[in-house]
């Protein structure tokens, strides 16, 4: 095999009260990579960035290509390649878009050098690529972009990995506020979080857990939306980076909305809801940030049960 060209989705991390281990693959942004053998050592690297936000050309620097590179090394392979990127998942606002490329990236270069590594070892190799990008391997994005629809991390280390595919139809509404967050916008989202928390919170957050992949398992949206509303230690924590969150949220669930929750890192919030309300439920949050001097844009959109996944071969 010469060449592969591989496509990964967008994702939600967390869904609510699943921080670092649950997360969403969604419809609407896919990331490309092109991946080409070399028959030397060297490293070619092409951005193709439709995202309107600046991304570092630098190869050393780029989720995808270290992705792609932590396969080969586990791998044993010492040979150059030339990589195309097409950035199609919005970068810095909470829809896994370095998870996207790193998954795609990896995906590509096993395909290519023969698909002998597991998925639940890509998802290892492919958070490397995030840790270049936002300073720590998190999994829950590369996880359901490999993989599609929910994944659950089990283990981080080994790591050990729940799929499963939606099994009931449901929209989500996407909503990004225009606010000022600093670069490193995940690194500083995690430090807003609290570095302990009282045993009847954890017994709370852990409750809410549960209904969250029980809901998930029955199919059971408004169990699901119960749960991903009920988050006590992530959201609290990161609702100070989204102006008048609270007002949003509250005004969200009585237009709608079955759960409603902060999207990965932020600052993009999600809906879930029934098809048939997700266009009036979207008009609803987007007119509430404005009511509160926020300006707003938003998306509707399903799960994706499509992860990683080849376009073509040569």
């Amino acid at each position: 095999m010469r060449v592969v060209e591989v496509s990964a989705p967008a994702t939600i991390a967390n869904l609510g009260p699943g921080f670092d281990i649950v997360g969403l693959a969604i419809e609407g942004f896919r990331d490309i990579v092109r991946l080409e053998l070399r028959e030397d050592n060297k490293i070619e690297f092409e951005l193709v960035n439709n995202t309107g936000v600046e991304i570092s050309e630098e190869p050393e620097k780029n989720s995808a290509v270290v992705s792609a590179l932590k396969v080969m090394e586990y791998l044993g392979v010492r040979r150059g390649f030339r990589m195309n990127l097409t950035k199609n998942v919005p970068v810095g606002i909470g829809l896994g878009s370095s998870g996207a490329s790193s998954a795609a990236a990896a995906y590509a270069m096993n395909t290519i050098l023969g698909g002998k590594l597991p998925m639940e070892l890509l998802v290892k190799l492919a958070a490397e690529g995030e840790r270049a990008a936002c300073g720590s391997p998190h999994l829950d994005n590369v996880a359901p972009a490999l993989y599609g629809g929910f994944t659950m991390i089990l283990d981080v280390e080994k790591p050990v990995i729940f799929n499963i595919k939606p099994s009931v139809d449901f929209s989500i509404v996407l909503v990004t506020p225009k606010v000022y967050l600093p670069k490193n916008k995940t690194e500083y989202a995690r430090s807003l979080l609290p570095k302990n928390v009282s045993l009847e919170l954890m017994t709370k957050q852990q409750a809410s857990l549960a209904r969250l992949i029980i809901g998930i398992m029955r199919g059971d949206l408004e169990m699901m939306g119960e749960a991903i509303s009920r988050d006590y230690v992530v959201e609290p924590a990161r609702s100070i980076m989204i102006p008048s969150f609270h007002k949003i949220k509250e005004h969200a669930l009585k237009s709608g909305a079955l759960g409603f929750s902060i999207s990965g890192a932020g600052p993009s919030v999600f809906a879930i809801t029934y098809p048939e309300k997700a266009e009036n439920l979207l008009k609803e949050i987007i007119s509430k940030f404005e009511e509160n001097n926020v300006e707003a844009r938003g998306i509707i959109t399903k799960p994706s049960t499509l992860g990683a996944a080849i376009k073509n071969l040569e």
